[in-house]
């Protein structure tokens, strides 16, 4: 066997098997090296390997004693770096789970083999709302590879069916201009233009299959200025239509919620003792949305219009209760 390649197993070895507090012994480097990769090192070729490995920057620990053993000290992750992408990973609906399987077992390979049996005992919860749609790692190389090439794309765009089965919302393909993908609203979306009309728009990348790039066409251009992430903000909930400017009147028992959905940048003002203003760009739809969720914490001051629209949506909702 190579240098090369014993060095290789050397470090594969500290790295799946050693930590601060499982510190390898010599001679248990070598029972493991022998068991995995049928490598025999004698003690000075493993003295020399693990200095070069230390060399290269990997911060393996010596050993002070014979019995102390080795472990790599500093790794590419922190334990609480994994535990937050990993969970992170597992909330994410809109990644399929056997592709969040294969990404956190990648994070997994950076940290021994003893962090990962923690993480699954004390935190990991099984994601019953992951889609079904296989092909979102797929979807985002090819809208990346659009993005990056100025070219248009062209897609199916799924909706779930009464049997819980993905299938198209329309007939026809779907034919966008893209830009950008952001995460917003606890999704994945496209901002992108469609082909008749100049307005941005926004779909769920979990929600398209089959995309294709047209490498014979060249995307519409886009403002300079845009930042995706206000225009995801301003499209409260990812409803589209204008944006309006709306005032609220909330309770101030819900403060933390508006500050952590609109973001520090609105203006609140005091109304009384118990209410406080808060002034909002949004659309009118996102609007509605969030007000009927606080139905008892806050109400639209202005404009009026918005105000009667809500009041109407309650009617209809009190005589279907009632019939």
């Amino acid at each position: 066997m190579s240098k090369k390649a014993s060095l290789i197993h050397v470090y594969n070895i500290l790295n799946k098997y050693s930590d601060e507090t499982h510190r390898l012994t010599r001679k248990q480097i070598e029972q493991y090296l022998l068991l995995e990769y049928d490598c025999e090192l004698n003690r000075k070729t493993l003295h020399d390997h693990i200095q070069t490995l230390n060399d290269c920057g990997c911060d393996i620990h010596f050993a002070t004693s014979a019995k102390d053993g080795y472990f790599i000290a500093q790794r590419l992750f922190e334990p609480y770096e994994i535990h937050l992408l990993c969970n992170a990973i597992y909330a994410s609906h809109f990644i399929p789970e056997k592709a969040s399987n294969d990404l956190i077992q990648k994070l997994f390979s950076t940290q021994s083999q003893y962090m990962k049996k923690d993480f699954n005992k004390t935190v990991y919860m099984r994601n019953m709302r992951k889609t079904q749609n296989k092909e979102f790692f797929l979807n985002i190389e090819l809208l990346t590879e659009a993005i990056q090439h100025n070219h248009p794309v062209i897609f199916d765009y799924m909706k779930y069916d009464i049997n819980k089965a993905l299938v198209k919302r329309k007939e026809h393909k779907y034919r966008v201009h893209p830009y950008y993908m952001v995460y917003a609203n606890e999704n994945y979306y496209l901002i992108c233009k469609n082909d008749n009309y100049d307005n941005l728009s926004h779909y769920r990348i979990d929600k398209m299959q089959n995309i294709a790039i047209d490498e014979d066409a060249i995307r519409k251009p886009l403002q300079n200025s845009f930042d995706p992430y206000d225009y995801a903000k301003s499209k409260f909930y990812m409803y589209g239509g204008k944006e309006e400017r709306i005032i609220l009147k909330c309770k101030y028992r819900i403060l933390d919620d508006i500050i952590d959905r609109f973001g520090t940048d609105i203006s609140l003002q005091p109304f009384d003792q118990n209410h406080f203003l808060a002034i909002i760009t949004s659309s009118r739809q996102g609007i509605i949305y969030f007000c009927l969720q606080y139905l008892q914490y806050c109400e639209i001051t202005a404009p009026i219009e918005l105000k009667n629209e809500i009041l109407n949506i309650l009617k209809t909702a009190v005589l279907n209760y009632n019939s």
